[in-house]
């Protein structure tokens, strides 16, 4: 993994063989990084893709063994019991240009991952939710308004 900051964001460059999340996680740790916003692109195998099936309450994951181009690649950065949390979503497709999507669970970089991360000036905490399976982020509730 390469990094730099380029105010107001970072840049990183993964490399072939390394898994994204968890080499995105290794890095939030290392600089401290409390929450922030992702967007990449690049290439991956061994994908892991998964969609949140509410009537089951669970995800339903499948397997992509690729090469994948990465078409589009968002999500966060956040903190879940004081360890960073990566959260991506991400479009995939192959040498046909046949496209995936969904839920990040797992995806080891090919050629290269460019990742820009934009950081936040507050910590981003992820907390259980009563109704749903999964933690939430923990943000405060925003008023509404009426519109008549």
């Amino acid at each position: 993994m390469y990094a730099e900051f380029a105010d107001p964001f970072y840049l990183i460059r993964l490399e072939r063989e390394e898994e994204i999340i968890d080499s995105l996680a290794s890095w939030a740790l290392n600089v401290s990084l409390p929450g922030a916003m992702i967007s990449g692109l690049g290439a991956l195998r061994a994908v892991t893709l998964g969609f949140y099936d509410e009537s089951r309450r669970e995800y339903v994951k499948k397997e992509h063994p690729g090469p994948l181009e990465i078409l589009s690649l968002s999500g966060g950065i956040s903190t879940l019991g004081g360890k960073p949390y990566v959260h991506l979503h991400t479009a995939v497709a192959d040498a046909d240009g046949k496209a995936w999507g969904g839920h990040l669970f797992r995806g080891t970089i090919t050629a290269t991952g460019e990742i820009y991360v934009f950081p936040c000036r507050t910590t981003l905490r992820r907390v259980p939710d009563s109704r749903e399976p999964f933690h939430l982020l923990d943000l405060p509730t925003f008023p509404r308004r009426d519109h008549a």
